[in-house]
Order: C-alpha cells, then sequence, then structure tokens
C-alpha cells in the first residue's frame, strides 16, 4: 500500500520511517478522511506497537511516520533461519497477542498481521502498522477494488477476509498470529498454493498439518492452542488474543478433550475429535495424482476410483506421455524447490527425472519436454526459468528462452506457446518469439494449452486482487478473442477436450472446486461431482489427469477380522461419524460447500444403501432405537436439533433455563436426554430433558462435566489431568487408576469406559478399563485402511457390541487412479 523512506525528523532530530500511500490509493481515499480515520490509532501507546509519530498530506500524498527501527523484520529472521526455537517462537506470538488484546480492547482491530510487520528489535517484537489498513479501509469505503488493493496478505487471511466478508472481529487477527506462529515453529505457513488464488482457496477449504507432524519438540498444547486459532468459523476460535496467549502457556490446555457417542466438553477448549489436536490435522495440502474412469452410461457424471498409493508430495503440475500411459509431474518438495518425477507404465513407483530445480511444463506428441531450469516462484503465483527442451528418452537440456512462466506444445510438437513478465503486464507468443495477447494492466496469464488443430490456444486471465475472479478465454489464428462470460474463482488446471471442442477447467465459483466444461457458444457446465478438490492438468488418447487435494476417508468396520467397508462418496469434509448403538447406522456430516460454514448431516444403513441427508449441522449422536440423531449448528450459542431419520421436520432442542449448552445426548430409554450446560450465574453441570427439550432436572454437582453411565448413576470427568468417577447421588470422588486420557464412552454395564488406545497404524485400537481397579484389557485393534496409512483416527465411535466402529481419517499420499473412454 505505500513506499517507505528512510528518513530525518529534524526537529528531534531523530530517524523515522516515512510511510507514502501508493498515489492510486491516495486518489481514492483523499486526504480529508484518511488524516481523520488515521487518528483513532496514534492513542496506541503498548510496548510492542510501534506508535504513530505523524500523519498528514503533501502535494497530494498521503504518508504516515513511525519509529524507524535498528533491527529486521521477522520475515527477515525467516528468510535467513526457516524456523525459530520453540520457546522463542511461542514467547514473540504471546507478546504480540498482549499488543492485539490491547488494541482490539480499544477496538483497533490490525487486519494485517504478518512476519513482514512484525519488527524485531534486541529479540523484541513490535507491531507496525497497526490500524492502517483500519484506517485505509474505512477511509476508502466501498471503493477498495477501485485501487487495485488488497487488505491482507494470502497466506495469513482469515477465511472471513479471503471471502470478502463485510465484519471482520478481533478473531480474525488472533487467526492471522496463529498462521504466523505456525510459520515460526514449521517453516511454512499453514495454507501454501502456487498462486494466490490457491493459497485463499485452502485457507476456505483446508484444515492445515498438525505442527507436531512437523516438528516433534512443538508442545501439544501449543498444537492444541493453534488448532483452536486456525478454525475455519470465528466462533470456534479463541474469544480473544489474551485466551490464546493464555492457552500457549497453559501445559495443560487440550488435554481432556472427549468424543464418541454422548461425548461432552469442559468449558470452551473442547473439541468434540479424539484428541484436540487431530481434527485439525486430518487434512493437508497434500496432494493426489487421479485418473477417472465414468461409471454407468446411464450417469455421465459418475466415477469409480481405483486406487494406487504413493508417497506424500505436493505436485504442481502434471503431464501424459505421448503414451497416455507415462507420467511426468512437478512435485514441489518442503523447501519450495521443484523437481520432475516420472511415473513409467512398466515401473509405476515416481522416480526423479531431468536436472534439480526443475519445472516440467509440457509433453509433445513426440515425446520431448519443456521445462523451467533454476524454476523459482518469486510471487507465489507462478514460476519463472529459462525454457528449455529436451527427449523424454533423456539427454541434455536445450536452452531456448529465458524469463518463462508457462509453455505448450504445438499438436505437432515443433514450436511452443508461452507466457512471459514483460513488467507491469503479461503477454502470450505462440510460437516463440511472437506476440499474440498481451494482459490488461492489472491482471496475469496462466495455463496456455494449444488446441489439438494448432490453431488456437487457451488461457486464463486472472486480476491481481485476489478477491476477483478470473476468465476463460482463446484465441484463433486470426487473432480473434472468445472468452467465456462467466466469471470464476479459484480457477486452476486448463485442458481441450478430446475432440477439441471444448475446454475443460477447476474452479470454484459458489460450489464445491469442480472440473467443469466450456463449449463456446454454451454456458459452462459442471461435468463431474467434486470427490475432494479436482485440479484438470491434462486430456490424451481420453483420458483425463487431475490431482485432488486432501484425500480423506470415512471408515466404517467391524473388528476383530473382518474387512474394512470405506465410504467413497463423500470424500470432500465428510467429517464426524458416530454409528448407533447397534451397529447397523452411522450418522456423519458432509461438508458439502467449499465455503460454507455448515455441514449437511447423513444418515446411511449398513448395508450399503445411499446416504440421506436430514438437514444441516453435524450429528452427535443417534437415539437407541435409530429413530433420531442429534446435531448442533455452529453458532453461537450453538443449537442442536432433533431431525427425524423417517419422514417429518426437524424439531429444534431448546433448554431456556440454561445459559449455554456444551453437549446433549440420548439416554438409555431412548424417551430422554441428558444436557451439559450451565444456567446464568452457575457452573457447568449435566441435567435431564425431555426427548423434545424445555425443562431440565439437575442431576450432577456443580462443576461436574461429564458424560453419563447408562443409568445415569456415576459421571467420569477429568480433574487434575485425572479422571474420576462422581456418584450422583452423594459420597465421594474416586480416581480411576493410570487413566489420563479422554474416554470414548462407557462401556454398557456401566462398570468400564473404553479408551482410545494410540500407537503406530496396527497397534491402534480401543481397550476397557475398570473403574474401580484400573484394569486395562484390549476390546479391539483398528483395522488398517487396505493399503493405506492411516496416519489419523479421528471421531471414533464405538457401538454396544464393542467390535462396529466408526471413524475419519485422512492419507497424505499420491493416488493414481484408472480411467478409460471420458472425452
Amino acid at each position: 500500500m505505500a513506499t517507505v523512506y528512510l528518513a530525518e525528523d529534524l526537529k528531534h532530530k531523530r530517524k523515522v520511517a516515512l510511510k507514502v500511500l501508493k498515489p492510486e490509493l491516495a486518489a481514492v481515499l483523499g486526504a480529508e478522511r484518511f488524516v481523520q480515520e488515521i487518528t483513532t490509532t496514534a492513542s496506541l501507546q503498548h510496548p510492542h506497537i510501534l506508535p504513530l509519530f505523524d500523519s498528514g498530506t503533501a502535494d497530494a500524498f498521503l504518508y504516515y511516520v513511525m519509529p524507524f527501527i535498528e533491527g529486521e523484520t521477522l520475515r527477515d529472521r525467516l528468510n535467513r533461519e526457516t524456523q525459530l526455537g520453540v520457546d522463542e517462537a511461542v514467547r514473540i506470538a504471546r507478546e504480540v497477542a498482549d499488543a492485539l488484546d490491547y488494541a482490539h480492547g480499544k477496538g483497533i482491530i490490525h487486519r494485517d498481521i504478518k512476519p513482514e510487520n512484525i519488527l524485531i528489535q534486541n529479540g523484541r517484537p513490535m507491531v507496525a502498522d497497526f490500524g492502517i489498513a483500519l484506517a485505509v479501509s474505512a477511509a476508502a469505503g466501498g471503493r477498495m477494488t477501485e485501487t487495485g488493493l488488497s487488505l491482507g496478505t494470502p497466506h495469513y487471511m482469515s477465511p472471513e477476509q479471503a471471502t470478502a466478508e463485510k465484519e471482520i472481529t478481533a478473531r480474525s487477527d488472533v487467526y492471522s498470529l496463529a498462521s504466523v506462529l505456525y510459520e515460526m515453529l514449521a517453516g511454512v505457513p499453514p495454507h501454501e498454493g502456487g498462486s494466490a488464488q490457491q493459497t485463499i482457496m485452502r485457507i476456505i477449504a483446508d484444515t492445515p498439518r498438525p505442527v507436531r507432524e512437523l516438528r516433534k519438540s512443538v508442545p501439544p498444547n501449543v498444537e492444541a492452542a493453534m488448532a483452536k486459532a486456525l478454525e475455519k468459523l470465528p466462533a470456534d476460535r479463541f474469544d480473544s488474543a489474551k485466551d490464546f496467549s493464555a492457552a500457549l502457556a497453559s501445559p495443560h490446555f487440550g488435554e481432556g478433550a472427549m468424543t464418541g457417542v454422548g461425548g461432552i466438553r469442559q468449558g470452551k477448549d473442547w473439541r468434540w475429535p479424539l484428541a484436540a489436536g487431530i481434527v485439525a490435522g486430518v487434512t493437508t495440502g497434500a496432494i493426489a495424482v487421479l485418473l477417472l474412469r465414468p461409471g454407468d452410461a446411464s450417469d455421465a457424471n459418475a466415477v469409480a476410483l481405483v486406487q494406487r498409493t504413493y508417497a506424500r508430495e505436493t505436485i504442481y503440475a502434471a503431464r501424459w506421455a505421448a503414451d497416455a500411459r507415462t507420467i511426468l509431474y512437478t512435485s514441489l518438495g518442503p523447501d519450495g524447490v521443484p523437481s520432475v518425477r516420472i511415473i513409467r507404465a512398466e515401473y509405476p513407483e515416481p522416480q526423479r527425472y531431468g536436472p534439480d530445480s526443475a519445472h516440467l511444463l509440457a509433453v509433445s506428441s513426440t515425446n520431448e519436454i519443456a521445462l523451467l531450469l533454476h524454476a523459482r516462484s518469486p510471487n507465489q503465483r507462478v514460476f519463472r526459468g529459462t525454457l528449455a527442451r529436451m527427449s523424454i528418452g533423456g539427454g541434455a537440456p536445450r536452452e531456448i528462452v529465458e524469463n518463462v512462466q508457462e509453455a505448450d506444445w504445438s499438436p505437432d510438437g515443433s514450436s511452443l506457446a508461452i507466457t512471459r513478465n514483460a513488467g507491469d503486464h503479461d503477454q502470450l507468443e505462440y510460437p516463440v518469439g511472437k506476440v499474440i495477447y498481451s494482459s490488461p494492466p492489472g491482471s496475469y496469464i496462466s495455463d496456455p494449452r494449444v488446441s489439438a488443430d494448432g490453431e488456437r490456444v487457451a488461457f486464463f486471465l486472472h486480476p491481481l486482487r485476489y478477491d476477483d475472479r478470473g476468465y476463460v478465454l482463446f484465441l484463433d489464428t486470426n487473432g480473434t478473442e472468445t472468452r467465456d462470460e462467466e466469471e470464476y474463482a479459484g480457477l486452476e488446471g486448463l485442458a481441450w477436450s478430446a475432440d477439441g471442442t471444448s475446454l475443460l477447467f477447476s474452479a470454484a465459483s459458489g460450489s464445491p472446486y469442480q472440473v467443469r466444461r466450456w463449449q463456446p457458444g454454451r454456458k459452462s457446465q459442471k461435468v463431474l461431482p467434486s470427490p475432494g478438490r479436482l485440479t484438470m492438468f491434462d486430456v490424451r488418447g481420453g483420458r483425463w489427469l487431475v490431482t485432488r487435494d486432501d484425500v480423506e476417508w470415512l471408515v466404517v468396520a467391524k473388528a476383530p477380522g473382518s474387512s474394512v467397508v470405506r465410504d467413497v462418496s463423500w470424500l470432500d469434509g465428510s467429517l464426524v461419524p458416530v454409528i448407533s448403538a447397534d451397529g447397523e447406522m452411522i450418522a456423519f456430516g458432509d461438508q458439502g460447500t467449499l465455503s460454507g460454514p455448515l455441514y449437511g448431516v447423513m444418515v446411511r444403513e449398513s448395508d450399503g444403501s445411499p446416504a440421506v441427508r436430514l438437514g444441516d449441522g453435524s450429528p452427535r449422536t443417534i437415539s437407541p432405537d435409530k429413530k433420531w440423531v442429534i446435531a448442533d449448528i455452529p453458532t453461537s450459542p450453538r443449537q442442536f436439533r432433533l431431525y427425524p431419520t423417517g419422514a417429518g421436520s426437524f424439531r429444534p432442542l431448546a433448554w431456556p433455563r440454561l445459559a449455554d449448552v456444551l453437549a446433549v445426548g440420548f439416554l438409555p430409554d431412548g424417551k430422554s436426554l441428558y444436557v451439559c450446560g450451565n444456567e446464568p450465574a452457575r457452573a457447568n453441570r449435566c441435567y435431564r430433558s425431555a426427548l423434545e427439550g424445555g425443562d431440565v432436572t439437575p442431576v450432577t454437582p456443580d462443576s461436574i462435566v461429564g458424560f453419563p453411565s447408562p443409568d445415569f448413576s456415576v459421571v467420569a470427568a477429568p480433574r487434575d489431568n485425572k479422571w474420576w468417577v462422581y456418584p450422583v447421588n452423594g459420597g465421594d470422588p474416586r480416581e480411576i487408576p493410570g487413566l489420563t486420557a479422554a474416554p470414548l464412552r462407557w462401556s454398557p454395564d456401566g462398570k468400564a469406559l473404553w479408551v482410545f488406545r494410540p500407537g503406530p497404524a496396527r497397534q491402534r485400537g480401543v481397550d476397557r478399563v475398570d473403574v474401580v481397579t484400573g484394569r486395562r484389557t484390549p476390546l479391539f485393534s483398528i483395522d488398517e485402511l487396505q493399503g493405506v496409512a492411516t496416519p489419523f483416527v479421528a471421531s471414533l465411535s464405538v457401538a454396544d457390541d464393542g467390535r462396529s466402529y466408526a471413524y475419519f481419517t485422512a492419507t497424505y499420499s499420491s493416488l493414481l487412479f484408472s480411467v478409460e473412454g471420458i472425452r
């Protein structure tokens, strides 16, 4: 937003940082309004906030003045060291949180917390530009889009900033600070993409990988605190930066989370999944290579998936070789350096291919490869480097031209279409050296694709502003431009269809991320359902090559000795499964959209019949007779609904006497509910309620929140990192010997608790722990997914038989699927 000068304050004889807003921004803001708004930040006096010395206007330039800090930015430090010590990173985050909490108390939200805005002087962080983003956005009113600028930086934007929500609260700053802390610990931001649009889509759709997977020395409470701070829904984050800081400092934060049918949370730090950090890490930016096979001819949109598993990789580009059996792709390493991999039909394990620091662009019909050598990504949009060509059979690459971004071969393999940056715009050349298109100011070009007849070049035209949408275009040989008039968010991956009549691409505009088809003269149409985020890469011989992000599984199984049943119909955002007491019904949440906060409540019988959507929300438990499902809606305060599994409409569940409801479940008779929460000015406790809600009867002492045994006679609750049994009708509580982890549920006889057993995949399972003796006996082991490592088991739910169970997991591997005959 500004150019920064080192200046001298003549009056006070000191060095200062003089920031001059860009002229195009100043023209929209106007001097009077900008000065008026920026004065609200001048009152901020805090040891970790860089103060505002002065502001004003001079010859139509708007400026503000801040102290000159003889140190470095946190970005400089991270560029040099990549990761900071755990204690130092947490200290910096807590001190920044203290500054945020102070400003939030005065009604000022930063809106642009990032490493570049955190200065380090003698080890002490100072937050710069505090309130500047607010002043700019307030002064611009609704005209920010006229400036060509965006408030917020993609890697650190909160989901509500990424989706351009009008109301930005203090919880947005908490999200951004957690993103900065994540990078200080892991060396990378929680969400990364090949372009700003990809990064934003991942912020909206993806859950970051647990930081302890990347750095084992991070304490569990720090991981759990970041998971909560990085929640998609603002209401699910910490109430304040102060609370976030306290969680980072508390070694017990995140302990005592409960799951399963009847699981209850304690206070506001509870998470439904198996442990506080697990569900935050069930999805990552890992990407799968896919081929898609059509289903029955009567359903042109159906696909069948056949799995092969490869090593975990992030795939930036993928192409068929001429035989439509060999695959080449770019793998982006954790250091951000790309390299090319090859999967051959006769040897399907990926192998390194070609020179180091190379990025694949295209493969010709004659099996010649176009590469970028010395590839680098200067702005997170695209790679740039030296264009080179080499045979798929090997040999030294031959360099052609420098400063190339992307390329595609003509059908005969004799020439290339390329995109290059030309200063303030991109240009499209076909063949190399002949400019056929220049992007308008404030936009850039990506994904050039030459048609099968060699007469047309298709491409995406993107705005530089992150909140705008792009277009699909193509040019014919006489320079005539044809544009799809529909605008799309999150454009990625472009390919001509096998018959050359239409373009296939991936976009997210107002719907799940899907592959779409555009035929000139017709409106774009959806051509595939979205089993995860699909990105189109190549079509050859009627076979599609796409990638899919975040491969997730909803698992239903019986133990021991039976095969695992996988539900592959809802691979994107399916979670929180609960299984009925008899093990014959499964309910789970289905995300349904990338941007909506509400899940859909799905139910399915174990006989494999199709799942039925009951309505919005996330399921919590199924009634003993399977006639009802309780779901919650992630609002503030939280709402609950009672859905019939048969005909009829849902009933809202409300308990006017309670100020806050933490959880609700069925009692064994199926005709009444237990409700855990609190009345105004009272501590947490559990109550009995009628099935339809309404009045409640307390059944536990104050400050006791847990989940009841079948007869509601005892409640287990954590205290001092230990678990206790509290007799409801009086008597002293008893510690359960040796139990320190959150139980899943009571055993049906009420004499034991069932507890998840962690460990390597083949050792994980469920143990029975006697509540009197603490004796632990194995109940069953969790089957590993067939041929797939499952690093997470989240939201584990177990039926009364102790054999049937359901859980949610994610695989961090690249998957290959076969396809034939798609046109």
